[in-house]
């Protein structure tokens, strides 16, 4: 009876000290995100957002339709509130955020919703964003030696080359976007063959 006391005692420590919760159970380094205030992240909704931003200026220069960009709006302000959370005081994600609720409050609230953006405006449109995105996160990534991520990225990257590249593909797009993705592919096609030579693939 005395050795399955004892063993009671232990097992009851051992689930008394499991239970408590421990301050650093999310890691070493997981208050440094809080404490960066500029500079590119290593952060997929930080490329959606900075790609957004970018395209919102793009729409309002355009005079795209008021209720398509509330509906683009609407899903940029909702990853721009969590992107605060992680990152309270990035002064660049704080710019986006205020600048998105200075377009929102400006929409007619009665705008079309139905209408969507011209050819020339290619927020929505996925094979552009995707490469847009994905290319920036993997050099983020690339830089931070995640070579891992960098490779996912870039993966996705050279399948939307073959899609833009089509002849015509961008015929619509802004001069500077479909130059981007042209002048981009030797340099993210290099990227990419290094990073796989790291990771030995």
């Amino acid at each position: 009876m005395k050795f399955n006391s004892h063993y009671r005692i232990a097992g009851a420590l051992v689930a008394a000290l499991l239970a408590v919760p421990s301050g650093r159970a999310q890691g070493l380094y997981s208050d440094e995100d809080k404490n960066v205030t500029t500079g590119e992240l290593n952060n997929q909704d930080y490329w959606w957002a900075k790609f957004d931003a970018m395209m919102l200026e793009l729409a309002v220069k355009q005079h795209q339709p008021e209720g398509k960009i509330a509906i683009e709006l609407a899903n940029s302000i909702r990853r721009l509130d969590e992107l605060s959370k992680v990152f309270p005081k990035h002064q660049e994600i704080a710019q986006w955020k205020a600048r998105a609720a200075e377009i929102e409050s400006k929409i007619n609230p009665d705008a079309d919703r139905s209408r969507s953006f011209g050819p020339e405006c290619p927020w929505d449109e996925a094979n552009y964003a995707q490469l847009w995105v994905n290319l920036h996160w993997a050099k983020a990534a690339y830089a931070k030696r995640d070579y891992d991520t960098a490779i996912s990225c870039l993966q996705n990257v050279m399948q939307n080359y073959q899609f833009l590249l089509k002849p015509d593909r961008m015929k619509d797009y802004p001069e500077d976007l479909r130059a981007y993705v042209v002048d981009s592919r030797p340099d993210a096609e290099k990227m990419y063959r290094d990073a796989k030579a790291k990771m030995n693939r």
